[in-house]
């Protein structure tokens, strides 16, 4: 029985866990064994690194009380995908996450602003395999304003953009991946407390996880807060 099961995981109780496989040129071949293993198509208009155009998604949902004897069988899969993709001489990396919170807006809030950042200074970390956490804010594609993308770039935030599906909208997302799980968690915190205007969701996941096919892959870059 596939541990992963697509794009959604399972409706219920639990903590989702997420296996990501961002790839540069897969054989067909390839892609289907991936979808043997559970994983969908998990397309993007804008990715970043810009390096890889194709993306598949995994994810489970599992019971706090039984996270330590799943998190082995999907470490085990994300090992087996990586050892086939050398292989097969497919270049990508996969990333391991658990969603450790979600904050939707329904309607744009009334303490909207840009005032959510300020005094946040990251700074790049040398090592991209000591990514811990990724904060992901939202926002539906086309509505963001100027001023917010340009104040999410300049504070080291990438962007990517999604597709409009018959399960989800087209989205932009502006990403920050850190090395340290307590400089996500704090970022996050501030922008639940105060969101960006035209935001519409923040996700914080744990990063358990980040391992390339292949040295030398060009991989997102980790930051950490200027204390």
């Amino acid at each position: 029985m596939a541990v992963l099961h697509g794009l959604e995981a399972p409706p219920g109780e639990g903590m989702v866990i997420e296996v990501h496989l961002d790839m540069m040129q897969p054989t067909a071949r390839f892609l289907e064994r991936l979808r043997t293993l559970g994983f969908e198509d998990d397309p993007f208009l804008d990715f970043y690194p810009p390096e890889y155009h194709y993306h598949f998604t995994g994810r489970a949902r599992v019971l706090q009380s039984d996270l330590h004897s799943t998190l082995p069988a999907i470490e085990s899969l994300a090992a087996q995908v990586i050892q086939e993709a050398r292989e097969a001489g497919v270049q990508l990396y996969a990333e391991t996450e658990l969603v450790r919170d979600i904050h939707h807006f329904e309607t744009e809030d009334a303490n909207c602003g840009l005032s959510a950042l300020d005094g946040v200074t990251f700074k790049e970390s040398p090592d991209p395999l000591q990514i811990k956490a990724d904060i992901h804010v939202e926002f539906r594609a086309g509505t963001v304003p100027e001023e917010v993308r340009d104040l999410l770039l300049k504070k080291g935030f990438y962007w990517v953009r999604t597709p409009e599906s018959d399960r989800f909208p087209s989205e932009e997302i502006a990403t920050a991946q850190t090395s340290v799980f307590d400089d996500a968690q704090r970022v996050y915190s501030r922008l639940v407390a105060a969101p960006l205007p035209a935001c519409t969701g923040i996700h914080l996941e744990q990063k358990l996880a980040i391992t390339p096919s292949h040295p030398g892959l060009p991989l997102p870059h980790p930051l950490e807060l200027v204390k």
